[in-house]
C-alpha cells in the first residue's frame, strides 16, 4: 500500500470522527439547552433565547474542532504514522499542537 492510498484512507476516517465527534458536541450542546428552557419556560422567548442557539452552535462547531485537531494529532504520534502518511497532513496535524 502506498503512501496516497493510506493518507486517503486516514482522511476517511478522520471525516467520518469529525462527523461523529460534531454530532455528539452539538447533541450535548442542545440537550443542555432544551433542559434550561424546559426550567426557564419564558427564556425562549426572550433575546436571550433567540441568540442562544446560533451562539451555542457555533461554540459547538469550535469545540469539536479543536477536540477532533488535539485526538488526531494524538493517534499520528501514539500509532507512528509520521512516516505511513503524507507529510502535508501530518504537519496539518502537528503544527497545532506544538
Amino acid at each position: 500500500m502506498t503512501k496516497k492510498e493510506r493518507t486517503f484512507i486516514f482522511n476517511l476516517c478522520v471525516i467520518l470522527f469529525n462527523i461523529i465527534i460534531g454530532l455528539f458536541v452539538e447533541g450535548i450542546l442542545l440537550i443542555s439547552l432544551l433542559f434550561f428552557f424546559a426550567e426557564n419556560p419564558n427564556a425562549g422567548e426572550s433575546v436571550f433565547g433567540q441568540i442562544a442557539l446560533p451562539i451555542l452552535l457555533l461554540i459547538g462547531l469550535i469545540a469539536a474542532m479543536s477536540i477532533s485537531v488535539h485526538a488526531v494529532g494524538w493517534a499520528i504520534r501514539k500509532f507512528h504514522l509520521e512516516d505511513k502518511l503524507d507529510p502535508k497532513v501530518v504537519s496539518r496535524y502537528q503544527k497545532k499542537l506544538q
